[in-house]
């Protein structure tokens, strides 16, 4: 049974083109987000002013009291070279494992209570 005879061939209609507004997408614009709405981490880095010997002391002992630290005996060591200063972080023998940038060292946590760190970085 020929039935191409009784549909009559269909033609699609022309897709009408639409002119563009010229405005930008909001989410085009702003970068300053991740997908899941949170801010960029590196946005609040710059804004730091520079730690001081005092700081920068206290952190690295805070590093050093770590559990992780004292189990692996691990070395903490500052390193000031041209591009800023850095917390290295070195195995027993010698091996560099991390190079901590001072700008990171502002979100360690400022006391010794695990509890509300689940968020946090460093945690």
């Amino acid at each position: 049974m020929n039935i191409k005879g009784l549909i009559p061939n269909i033609q699609p209609s022309e897709v009408k083109s639409i002119d563009r507004t010229g405005r930008a997408i909001q989410s085009d614009s702003a970068h300053d987000r991740d997908g899941n709405g949170q801010e960029a981490y590196q946005q609040d880095q710059g804004k730091r002013p520079p730690m001081t010997e005092e700081q920068i002391e206290n952190a690295m002992e805070h590093l050093r009291k770590l559990p992780a630290f004292k189990e692996h005996r691990w070395n903490v060591e500052l390193d000031e070279s041209a591009e800023g200063r850095f917390v290295l972080v070195k195995d027993n023998l010698g091996t560099l494992i991390r190079r901590i940038p001072e700008v990171e060292l502002w979100t360690l946590p400022s006391d010794d209570s695990p509890r509300g760190q689940l968020l946090k970085r460093s945690a």
